[in-house]
């Protein structure tokens, strides 16, 4: 099923001053939404409460509010294999639409439009409460509560023992509080001082407070730096590798069945045949012992780790790493408070007990991670690559296929080809025992029953002894659907949509719990860290930057030969 790529629109160009607020619109509900869905899964752990069900509900009103409410910011006719660039006009020469191809996100935005996103892509600074809003500040208020409190109040252990579970807790602690400084130095900082002697230059401070005065602003330099990006990924992996090595075999289903279907790949082992423990005697855990409910590229891409590092939690981990710095990769110009988006999928509440438990969800995200930031730089191939890899990991991926059609810059072509690909990479084990496939990675899943601790709708329902059929999750369905097809039009539109259909999945699951949430809440940073640049760029196979220069040089070359022409014909 796909849904055709969008018509024609008013570019916003064309658009009179002021009538797209753009990020002051959207970006403080997904903030809001990120934020709410965290604290939810972190009430119970990812089961079912009353605060927890609230937490998510709400998150996912707002997901919803700034998913209608997103207006793409840059449109196209819905060209698959070329997207044309808008015609120059004398008085707005043309620009490129975005930073390098390189995804680096230090470059600002060129021309014309960097004046309309140019907020946005230097993320919140001096001033910004004034200019953006009460719901602008309140939104990253929120952010730096969530990831400073988050994980001093909520740090789990469950199977992580000894002084390394203790180093890890401090670790993602600093890690939190570091970012949450981040943000409030961006939102409340003083303006910077003019050079001395000048009009703007206040009167030297007092000798008293001098020294006082050099700290905060070292310390805001500091703050506000780059390099605050690494530092803090550098301390949520030291806090990640602590954790694996504090919980060494966590009594959970999902890490015995990575673990040996991971290292059977090795010896040729079909993992929907394989069984977990030599008997169900010796089996640790009460769950799943011979199924394995995912698809085969889950251990295909764990299995390096599994190898190497004898843990498949580790690539996990980097996952997480790679896809905070995909999200960096997106953002335009990674300064201030928006430093901060990329690291909330490795920061958010309870991230350690998520990869203490082995969940899968960071496969995906990283791989969407670079299907967006691969659509951006022009790479088409990289990113029907990328949308492969995460359709032939878990089942549900296949939901977001009517979105990803329905993005111009990906389009109907793309999505057929990744589909595609991903039946080829998933067709050795079809062949080699179709029965025991459909075994275990459809009917397992299909044939869950209602628990009454899933944080989703069926699993609330079912206290009050009401049993929800299919017909509730397909209208949800349907509504998110909807509601991301209003939004199609760039990369922001795209992540909105995809975490609304996701979410709307997740809310009307049987069983949903902590780990598949946070697959919606990375595409909301994807989504956030994209709508200050303005969606993405064209996906051409060359990348925009390098377009843009040799639309910049013709430019100039026309302006030369017109300058030379009027010039000959002048009277001598």
């Amino acid at each position: 099923m796909g849904l055709p790529a969008s018509g024609p629109r008013r570019s916003v160009a064309a658009r009179p001053e002021g009538a797209d607020p753009g990020p002051r619109r959207t970006l403080p509900a997904i903030l809001v939404g990120w934020c709410a869905v965290a604290w939810g899964i972190a009430a119970k752990d990812g089961r079912y409460g009353a605060w927890a069900m609230a937490g998510v509900l709400l998150g996912t009103a707002a997901a919803t509010f700034a998913t209608v409410r997103h207006r793409p910011r840059s449109e196209t006719s819905g060209s698959v294999s070329a997207v044309p660039a808008s015609p120059a006009s004398p008085a707005s020469p043309a620009a490129p639409e975005m930073p390098g191809a390189s995804g680096s996100g230090d470059a600002a935005p060129a021309g014309p439009a960097a004046s309309a996103s140019a907020p946005a892509a230097v993320g919140v600074g001096v001033g910004a409460g004034a200019v953006r809003g009460r719901a602008w500040v309140g939104g990253w208020l929120l952010v730096a509560i969530t990831v400073g409190v988050g994980p001093i109040v909520r740090h789990p252990r469950y199977y992580a023992t000894g002084p390394l579970a203790a180093v890890a807790d401090v670790l993602a602690i600093v890690a939190g509080l570091l970012a949450a400084a981040a943000v409030l130095v961006a939102l409340f900082a003083p303006p910077a001082r003019g050079r001395p002697g000048s009009a703007a230059s206040p009167a030297s401070p007092a000798p008293g407070r001098s020294v006082l005065v050099a700290g905060g602003a070292v310390a805001r330099r500091a703050l506000g730096s780059p390099a605050l990006f690494w530092v803090v990924l550098g301390l949520a992996a030291a806090a990640g590798v602590a954790t694996i090595r504090a919980a060494p075999a966590p009594r959970i289903d999902v890490f015995h069945l990575l673990q040996v279907s991971a290292a059977g790949l090795a010896h040729g082992a079909d993992m929907y045949r394989q069984q977990w423990a030599p008997s169900r005697a010796a089996y640790p855990v009460d769950g799943l012992f011979d199924v394995y409910p995912y698809l085969p590229l889950t251990s295909v891409l764990l299995a390096p780790s599994r190898l190497l590092l004898g843990d498949v939690r580790y690539g996990l981990l980097l996952a997480l790493a790679v896809a905070a710095i995909c999200a960096r990769g997106l953002a335009t110009g990674p300064r201030g408070a928006l430093a901060v988006l990329p690291l909330l999928v490795v920061i958010l509440p309870e991230s350690m007990y998520a990869l203490q438990q082995s969940w899968t969800e960071p496969l995906l995200v990283v791989c969407l991670a670079a299907m967006v930031l691969a659509v951006r730089g022009g790479h088409g191939r990289t990113a029907v690559l990328a949308l492969a890899l995460a359709l032939a990991t878990k089942q549900h991926i296949a939901l977001l296929l009517p979105v990803a059609a329905a993005w111009p810059r990906f389009g109907p072509r793309r999505t057929a080809v990744a589909a595609g690909a991903a039946v080829l990479g998933v067709a050795p084990w079809v062949l080699a025992g179709p029965g025991d496939f459909v075994d275990d990675a459809v009917w397992t899943n299909l044939h869950y029953r209602v628990l009454g601790h899933s944080l989703s709708v069926p699993g609330w329902a079912s206290h009050f002894g009401i049993t929800l059929g299919f017909a509730p999750a397909a209208v949800a369905l349907v509504a998110a659907y909807a509601a991301a097809w209003r939004a199609r039009g760039d990369a922001t539109g795209f992540c909105l949509g995809a975490a609304l259909v996701l979410l709307a999945v997740d809310l009307m699951n049987k069983q949903t719990f902590f780990n598949h949430y946070t697959l919606p809440m990375g595409l909301l940073v994807l989504a956030a860290t994209t709508l200050g640049s303005g969606g993405g760029g064209p996906v051409t196979g060359v990348p925009a930057q390098a377009a843009a220069g040799r639309r910049a040089a013709g430019q100039r070359a026309a302006g030369q030969r017109r300058v030379e022409k009027r010039s000959s014909e002048a009277p001598s």
